[in-house]
């Protein structure tokens, strides 16, 4: 399975969560919207025989306070969600099975080589059998990561991170962006 798919499914499947917390958390506002309406309906009712006026100004206010409370929690919860998902996509992630993850290292490898023909490689402590194994890079040990590699020119002037957690961060913002164009 090839880098492109990985992500390709890491964000398939962020698309797919995204869209059912953001379906979860409308459903939750519209409780919270409903009840805030209610509320201010019941005070608009007391207050009535007291003063029109004064009602209908309560329960705007109230309800503009449902409202953006509701807002916020309703932001809340999607963001708590969004980071939870995207814990468990990286778990996946360094959880793959050695094939595959040296499947990954060889594409992550060519792209890096691409870029940065010779220097240094680090990688999970995990792939450290691989990565000293491979001919293009000297490696120079394991960084907590999960996956994938931090290759640094010879010279110490460039250095390239495809590490799992860089790679699903710009697989992230892509699916963020794609989510907040659905609302506008």
């Amino acid at each position: 399975m090839g880098l492109d798919q990985v992500i390709g499914e890491v964000r398939r499947d962020g698309e797919a969560r995204a869209q059912a917390i953001v379906a979860n958390a409308r459903r939750e506002a519209q409780a919270i919207l409903d009840a805030a309406r209610s509320q201010a309906k019941a005070l608009e009712a007391a207050r009535l025989a007291a003063a029109e006026k004064e009602s209908a100004a309560i329960a705007a206010q109230a309800a503009s306070r449902a409202e953006s409370e509701s807002r916020k929690l309703n932001l809340a919860a999607e963001a708590e969600l969004r980071a939870e998902l995207k814990a468990t996509a990286l778990k996946a992630l360094a959880d793959l099975p050695a094939k595959t993850r040296e499947k990954h290292l060889k594409a992550i490898l060519a792209q890096a080589h691409a870029i940065i023909p010779k220097g240094s490689v680090w990688g999970a402590s995990t792939d450290t059998a691989y990565l000293h194994g491979q001919k293009t890079y000297k490696h120079a040990g394991s960084l907590p990561i999960a996956g994938g590699i931090v290759v640094e020119s010879e010279d110490g002037m460039n250095r390239l991170d495809l590490s799992y957690e860089t790679l699903l961060d710009e697989a992230w913002r892509d699916v963020l962006k794609s989510e907040a164009n659905l609302f506008h």
